[in-house]
């Protein structure tokens, strides 16, 4: 059975590491790398309607525009695109600002090329993967900090999958466990994403655990 093909576009500056990806990429039977790029601004000005990458891999410290402010721009440009941070920050104000900004997954350069490759499934699987040094320092940050009282009415079936979501479960798996159909566990997570005002998992993730839902 031939594999779906997942296409990927690189957003990297640094050249030999650009290269290492691309190649680790076009290794897997999978996974598609053509087109890869040293600035966000190459990548947008580059754009065209016949090509829709699946998942961008992106740095965040690059010259012109900085990814976390470039997030939104190539969301708006590609709005189904699945976008996963892959940097060296690891500090929590740049982690959550890429997050809130709507990256979908965000993964450290000292991850390895395996678990990047693993990353990049995952992301397109509909998961929302995440460095487990990222991981622990959020669920650190709000044990230690406490939770906000937000002002979101979220009804009993929607916390029930906002927390199998934060557990990991995608969409078709909580169908499953619920007993529910996957249009009807997907019109609730379209209403946790706006009741949260947030874009994708990781950040419905990432409010929820702020506001101390799961």
């Amino acid at each position: 059975m031939t594999p779906t093909i997942t296409h990927v576009s690189l957003i990297e500056d640094h050249t030999d590491y650009r290269k290492t990806l691309q190649m680790a990429i076009r290794s897997q039977e999978d996974l598609r790398c053509n087109h890869s790029y040293s600035s966000i601004e190459a990548c947008l000005s580059d754009a065209v309607d016949s090509y829709v990458p699946s998942v961008i891999l992106l740095d965040l410290g690059l010259p012109g525009i900085h990814g976390v402010d470039g997030i939104p721009k190539l969301k708006h440009q590609f709005p189904s695109v699945k976008i996963l941070v892959l940097t060296v920050y690891d500090n929590k104000p740049v982690v959550m600002q890429a997050l809130a900004a709507g990256a979908d997954g965000y993964l450290l350069k000292t991850d390895g090329l395996e678990a990047i490759m693993r990353g990049i499934r995952e992301v397109m699987n509909g998961g929302a993967p995440l460095n487990s040094h990222i991981a622990k320092m959020i669920l650190s940050a709000f044990t230690i900090a406490p939770p906000k009282s937000p002002d979101v009415d979220l009804t009993d079936r929607e916390r029930e999958i906002l927390v199998l979501l934060s557990r990991g479960m995608i969409k078709k798996e909580i169908a499953s466990e619920m007993g529910l159909s996957y249009h009807t566990i997907d019109s609730h997570v379209r209403n946790i994403y706006g009741k949260l005002q947030v874009h994708n998992l990781s950040g419905a993730v990432a409010k929820a655990m702020q506001y101390g839902l799961v």
